[in-house]
């Protein structure tokens, strides 16, 4: 999942604390309690997110969600009766730690299962997957990483999706000059092609740039988008603040053009806050985020953490679901819960909808959505 790279910023205090806390045996304790409502042997599940190091504000935004994918799984039985036990390790969101931490939850604790994140982790975990006959599963989001890797699976809505719905848009609205964003990153690669094939499509001129991550001041990049004369502004990246501080500085320069996104970033609480009301208006494809539908997270989430769960959030608490439906189909060993994963179809998503596995091991879930108010944050779905 590259583009979740460089978020250390949402790190604040309380999250910190909460990190502190759940390293400390929160989540143990909590499984315990709710082992009152699912009995028996547990079933573990490892989980391999970083919760130190660049990235580990990302693991102390999840591993809440994670928890709380547990607890009300446990509450409405568990898998068959038995309650589900998480393991977490820290990877530091580096390959060495996801190797290590993969190492130990097999061989040491015995989990048939593991939640991991980040591609250079999961790229790192799928050798020993295939070893260990454990099957993992992440939200990644690089082109063809878990296909035909038989133990690896992604709950991801992939750019070749996302980018084409609002594509749709532009068709619509007759776009005919569009002006990219992107991070000087290795996930250019991909991103750009699938969005210059969109402009391509529609006879449009196309443009983009590349900023750099942890720079402040885009205001050179953006002028150069402005002599460009775009129709539409479309900005993706890594999901950090630069993208939403990229926002807020063209409307500073008096740029009106309408502004897109092919990810749910702007459901990260530092990335609408780096925005603001630049958001506001903003149209996006990405994973599938009905309020309704996913509201007994979001209140319990709430609840912990004083604010909304983002996007990634609701994958980790899908992906736990997931993972519990498989064994409660097919058994409890790595090969039986792969099989249920390999075949999972219907699946109902917190985020809202129905989805399947695909031959090529990615479960996809995605919408397209207007941004109402960034701030609180309200977003509504439409159709093209």
């Amino acid at each position: 999942m590259s583009r979740l790279a460089g978020i250390r910023a949402h790190a604040s205090a309380r999250i910190s604390l909460f990190a502190s806390l759940a390293m400390l045996g929160l989540a143990a304790s909590a499984t315990t309690a709710l082992a009152q409502a699912a009995k028996g042997e547990p079933v573990k599940i490892g989980v391999t997110y970083p919760l130190s190091g660049p990235q580990g504000a990302w693991g102390q935004l999840l591993l809440p969600a994670i928890e709380i994918s547990v607890a009300q799984r446990n509450e409405a039985g568990g898998i068959n009766g038995r309650p589900i036990q998480i393991v977490v390790e820290d990877t530091k969101g580096t390959p060495d730690g996801g190797v290590s931490s993969m190492r130990k939850l097999v061989q040491v604790d015995g989990v048939p299962a593991i939640l991991t994140i980040f591609t250079n982790v999961v790229s790192a975990q799928i050798p020993l997957a295939r070893q260990f006959q454990v099957p993992i599963i992440s939200p990644v989001e690089a082109p063809g990483l878990v296909t035909n890797t038989q133990y690896a699976f992604a709950h991801s809505p992939l750019p070749s999706r996302t980018v084409p719905i609002v594509g749709e848009v532009w068709k619509k609205q007759n776009v005919k000059r569009i002006f990219a964003f992107y991070p000087n990153t290795p996930i250019v690669k991909f991103l750009s092609p699938i969005v210059k094939g969109e402009a391509e499509k529609l006879g449009a001129t196309y443009d983009e740039a590349l900023f750099k991550l942890g720079d402040s001041d885009f205001r050179g990049l953006i002028t150069r988008a402005k002599d460009f004369g775009p129709d539409a502004i479309f900005i993706m990246g890594h999901g950090t603040p630069d993208e939403g501080a990229i926002m807020k500085q063209i409307r500073e320069l008096g740029i009106q053009t309408p502004l897109y996104g092919g990810c749910a970033c702007i459901t990260v609480k530092s990335y609408r806050e780096a925005a603001g009301k630049a958001a506001d208006g903003l149209i996006y494809g990405g994973f599938k985020y009905d309020r309704a539908a996913a509201a007994k997270l979001i209140d319990a989430y709430r609840a912990r953490m004083g604010f909304d769960p983002d996007y990634a959030s609701l994958e980790a608490y899908d992906m736990i679901n997931m993972i519990a439906d498989s064994a409660a189909k097919n058994g409890v060993s790595g090969s039986a819960i792969r099989e249920g994963l390999a075949n999972l179809k219907g699946f109902k998503s917190i985020g809202g909808g129905l989805v399947d596995m695909n031959d090529n091991q990615t479960v996809i879930s995605v919408g397209l959505y207007k941004v109402i108010d960034a701030g609180k944050p309200e977003f509504q779905e439409i159709t093209p």
